[in-house]
């Protein structure tokens, strides 16, 4: 399974992306974007950072400002911790994010968000250049890396993320860096790769909690390649890796364990989730289809306004009509009242009376929500999803496992995301990687059968003319 080829970097060559990207994404962000004010989900982040830095607390306060807040674990805590930090060297920063959050109809709020924005931004730095390393290991060829780096800058989403204070930017670098070191365990098997899978891991579920299946998969694969490569070999790998991912997550767990008795990352609002995602279960199978169209990035609904009945669409959407605001309160509500109050008890049974009951159209209903999911990046995920396909399906014939490698932890969080929640693009940024990647691969590989042809064709009408 492992590739045995070494692998050699140009130290010039690294130099120059890393430079030739800091002046790309510095000069794109000047001239292109602006931080908007912080709403909704982002305001929740800004309040567990201010804690943190005000109070060193992690928990949410809301308006008053003043009071140390209990302890909270509905979050994970790394994100948080990024937006603490940015205060620490910019205290400018904290005026304006105590404004936004007192205040969230302000209009007048201090914009003082450009450290905070910055760091973000080297955070797209750090993706790329794990993209580009990625790329190189996988094809060794600089034309394909180069593109696929400027493929995911140009899908506009990564400086776009930057932008936000939302988890996405961070999720987006973390997985690359997953990436980089799922290829390089695969090329070499040294053990310093499994140490980075390990501790990406951690911080990818002390962004996201649901990361954490995602660790209990790379669990499960790992033990089943030690039937394929022997205990001896793999088990060191796995043994590393869960170490790794264990100094990580440790800390957090044993913080929750003693403020709320429960070894657990987080204990959120899965209830709500489910709710939500339940209400499409709901769907009749005219809606089923319909959202493959009305879904589609950018002019999907406006596609489905002029080929589909109203009546097929109306409960797609976001507003007040949805199936997450209808359908997914109603939900919420019936289940609450079911076990008289105790939110403790509502996601068990939500899952047992919504999911469980029907698991076969839960499991169809998850494929256009999936399809929602994996539209990421805009137009890069129109050209994206067959290029990856087709890269997907030569490679896998070809036993280069490689490709089938990145594909599995995108896969799962795909799926999960799908099942789970309502599964919205922005959750699997993920996939901008993969598609620039697929696209990259599939645009240089098309460019050498022309120059193939091309030139077969010239030496065939040279022999031709000398004769």
């Amino acid at each position: 399974m492992r590739s045995q080829e070494p692998f050699y970097f140009s130290k010039r060559e690294c130099i120059a992306f890393v430079a030739i990207a800091i002046l790309m994404v510095t000069s794109l962000q000047n001239f292109f974007y602006q931080t908007p004010q912080p709403t909704l989900d982002s305001l929740r982040y800004i309040d567990y950072a201010l804690n943190i830095h005000d109070h060193q607390v992690f928990g949410l306060s809301g308006v008053n400002r003043d009071k140390v807040p209990a302890p909270g674990n509905a979050n994970s805590p790394l994100y948080p911790a990024l937006i603490a930090f940015a205060i620490v060297l910019d205290s400018k920063l904290s005026s304006s994010l105590k404004c936004v959050i007192i205040d969230t109809a302000a209009a007048n709020c201090p914009d003082h968000y450009s450290l905070i924005v910055g760091l973000q931004n080297v955070l797209v730095i750090v993706t790329l250049f794990c993209l580009w390393l990625t790329t190189i290991m996988l094809f060794r060829r600089s034309s394909i890396a180069w593109l696929a780096a400027g493929l995911a800058l140009a899908s506009t989403k990564p400086i776009s993320l930057a932008n936000y204070l939302l988890t996405e930017v961070l999720i987006l670098c973390l997985f690359s860096m997953l990436m980089l070191a799922i290829v390089g365990a695969w090329k070499s098997g040294q053990h310093h790769w499994y140490l980075g899978i390990g501790v990406i891991m951690g911080c990818l579920i002390l962004t996201r909690p649901e990361y954490i299946y995602l660790a209990y998969t790379f669990v499960a694969f790992g033990i089943g390649m030690s039937f394929v490569l022997g205990w001896k070999r793999a088990s060191i790998a796995n043994v590393i890796f869960l170490l790794a991912l264990c100094v990580i997550i440790g800390p957090w767990l044993m913080r929750n364990h003693h403020h709320f008795d429960r070894l657990s990352i987080t204990e959120g609002y899965s209830d709500v989730v489910i709710s939500y995602r339940s209400a499409y279960n709901r769907m009749s199978l005219s809606e089923w289809a319909a959202a493959f169209v009305y879904w589609l990035p950018r002019h999907g609904e406006t596609l489905a306004a002029k080929l589909l009945p109203q009546s097929t669409y109306r409960k797609l959407g976001t507003d007040q009509a949805s199936y997450l605001y209808t359908d997914g309160k109603e939900i919420f509500e019936r289940g609450i009242a079911a076990i008289k109050g105790d939110r403790e008890r509502l996601t068990r049974y939500l899952i047992r009376t919504e999911i469980l009951t029907q698991p076969f159209k839960h499991a169809i209903v998850g494929i256009p929500l999936a399809w929602r999911g994996i539209l990421t990046g805009r137009y890069l995920a129109v050209l994206g999803v067959p290029c990856l396909l087709i890269l997907a399906v030569i490679t896998f014939r070809r036993r280069d496992w490689g490709i089938p490698l990145l594909l599995f932890p995108a896969f799962i969080m795909v799926v999960l995301y799908a099942m789970i929640s309502v599964s919205i693009p922005r959750y699997n940024v993920f996939l901008i990687n993969h598609y620039a990647i697929a696209v990259a691969w599939v645009a240089v590989k098309l460019i050498d059968q022309i120059r193939s042809h091309y030139s077969t064709t010239t030496v065939a009408m040279e022999h031709s003319a000398r004769s």
